[in-house]
């Protein structure tokens, strides 16, 4: 199937490395490349050098102070353009930014460019460091497990090669789940355990040479990012991660140690959590919570770095209801299933084996509950991925329902990745939502909707969820969901401060460095800038001093949350 074609060209790869021809082909692929697929990059880059190199070059560090190393590793395009800001907070708080480059050919290339622009002088790229891999070794690794959880506990030297190698193989089919029987399945699982191995000595060789004080990530669970990342955290390096949030120019950071590896990136620290719950709480929070997710959706930047809300319309509750031809008589739950192999195993505990199974129980559930209208709302998300990707296949959820389910009863309906309907406006329709971890699930309980979880994460176990030990526990409750009851005021004011903290406070907002994601279902569209003018103008800009002052800090909270606390209630974020 088409699905599998990027394990394919992996395991190719992966041969072309062991016999010493994987840079002569790199070489070679980069000459037949259709330009489209890096001409924009380039094109953009161009720009950015004229209007902006004078000024991003400035080096900002104070030499009269101890100088400390950063590593930094590499995202993509074009989080690259945003990146290149968090390279002047890093000067700012004295740190000499180092930067690992992972992507391989042009791209690398040109992702180096970029980081020679703001003024890093010190760039390495990953095969320098990484070895031969020992496919022996893995396949031995592999035999002596006698299930795929077996494989995803397995560790070597604190690194968790098992659980990386298995989402990295997940992310590469796009497959729902792996079958550890199936020899296609089982070769791509020795392939990633070989690569995942030789990742986590090039993480030792990497942190022996540059001895970093401090390691920046956006991608922390994949190869060969994940491996790097638990390196970091057992040398008790300080760790901080980032990554996109709910819309475009506001980011989340968090900081990892041996005590939270296990923590969601967008989870609070207890810490944290405390100062929500007993801070002030008033009417004004609500009425700018619901202004700052209603302007998102409607705008289409709700998490417009996938795609999520692009060329989604707000149907209002009674045309929703005629359109999914919901029985009005009965209650209605719906299900928010997750991408299937985005980051499985990871972030928590799912009560279920993955994702996949989780979603196959909770509609099978369904089936046997037909005293309530379902929905399935597949994840919109899923749309980008497939045309970015040109997959031609269906969604891993699709897939799954055709597989174990089959034709679903009439009392189960399901909105596809492709329909107009904005997530928003499902919410006034909803009397129950179904997740593991999904942020909808604070959203939901926020209006007093009763959210049930599959699994722990986020924000399980705060007061505002439905939450079960046991798998058993957890489908019973959907085969007699009709008799929970809403959320009390109590609880939906718990939901409400932790929503506040996640898409208010939380989120650190780039003012320095900019990167706009513009709607556009058809291609990726983004517009980034740079908008100091002067040297002067960086040490005075509020967004970087504030950042700098956090990540300087490893006393300071996990999460960057200090900015989101000195804001006056009533102010947009």
């Amino acid at each position: 199937m088409n699905s599998a074609t990027p394990g394919a060209r992996d395991t190719v790869k992966s041969i072309l490395k062991t016999v010493g021809l994987l840079p002569i082909a790199q070489r070679i692929a980069d000459l037949f490349r259709p330009p489209s697929l890096y001409s924009g990059y380039e094109r953009r880059f161009q720009q950015l050098k004229r209007r902006s190199a004078h000024v991003l070059g400035e080096r900002l560090n104070n030499h009269q102070s101890r100088q400390k190393v950063a590593l930094v590793c590499d995202p993509s395009f074009p989080e690259v353009q945003i990146e290149l800001g968090l390279i002047k907070a890093l000067q700012l708080a004295n740190f000499v930014p180092v930067v690992l480059i992972t992507t391989p050919g042009r791209e690398g290339k040109l992702l180096a460019e970029y980081y020679k622009l703001a003024g890093v002088d010190d760039i390495c790229h990953w095969p320098d460091f990484a070895g031969e891999t020992d496919t022996a070794a893995a396949e031995a690794i592999v035999s002596q497990c006698k299930s795929l959880r077996d494989l995803i506990e397995f560790e070597h030297a604190g690194v968790r090669v098992g659980r990386i190698a298995v989402s990295t193989a997940l992310r590469i089919t796009y497959l729902g789940s792996l079958d550890f029987q199936l020899p296609e399945h089982r070769k791509l699982l020795v392939d990633q355990v070989a690569q995942s191995m030789v990742a986590a000595g090039a993480a030792q060789k990497i942190l022996h040479r540059f001895r970093p004080d401090l390691t920046l990530f956006v991608d922390t669970v994949y190869s060969p990012h994940g491996e790097l990342f638990d390196s970091c955290v057992q040398g008790n390096i300080e760790t901080v991660q980032w990554q996109q949030a709910h819309r475009s120019n506001l980011l989340r950071f968090k900081r990892y140690s041996l005590s939270n590896t296990g923590e969601h990136p967008g989870a609070l620290s207890e810490e944290s959590w405390r100062l929500v719950r007993d801070m002030e709480w008033t009417e004004n929070h609500s009425k700018q919570l619901d202004r700052e997710l209603y302007s998102s959706y409607a705008s289409g930047d709700w998490y417009s770095v996938v795609g999520n809300q692009f060329e989604k319309s707000m149907v209002d509750s009674a045309r929703l209801r005629e359109q999914l031809n919901l029985d009005p008589s009965k209650k209605t739950a719906v299900i928010f299933p997750h991408i299937l192999w985005d980051a499985t195993f990871f972030w928590g505990k799912c009560l279920f084996a993955d994702y996949e199974e989780w979603f196959v129980e909770t509609v099978r559930a369904a089936c046997a509950n037909d005293r309530v209208n379902w929905v399935i709302k597949i994840h919109p998300a899923n749309r980008r991925v497939r045309e970015g990707r040109s997959l031609q296949c269906e969604s891993a959820e699709v897939e799954s329902l055709r597989k174990y389910i089959g034709k679903l009863p009439p009392h189960i309906v399901m909105i596809p990745p492709e329909s107009e309907i904005s997530t928003y406006s499902v919410f006034p329709i909803m009397d129950y939502g179904i997740t593991v971890c999904g942020t909808v699930g604070m959203e939901a309980a926020r209006l007093g909707i009763a959210v049930l979880t599959g699994g722990s994460s986020l924000y399980d176990n705060k007061g505002f969820t439905v939450d079960s030990n046991t798998r058993e526990e957890y489908l019973q409750k959907l085969l007699n969901i009709e008799c929970i009851q809403p959320l009390s005021s109590a609880q939906r004011e718990l939901a409400e401060r932790f929503a506040y903290a996640s898409f208010i406070m939380r989120p650190w907002q780039a003012k320095s460095v900019t990167l706009r994601y513009i709607p556009n279902t058809q291609k990726f569209m983004y517009q980034g800038q740079v908008n100091i003018k002067s040297r002067e103008e960086w040490y005075t800009a509020d967004d970087l001093k504030a950042l700098a002052e956090w990540i300087a800090d490893p006393n300071k909270l996990d999460e960057y949350l200090a900015q989101g606390m000195s804001r006056p209630v009533g102010t947009t974020a």
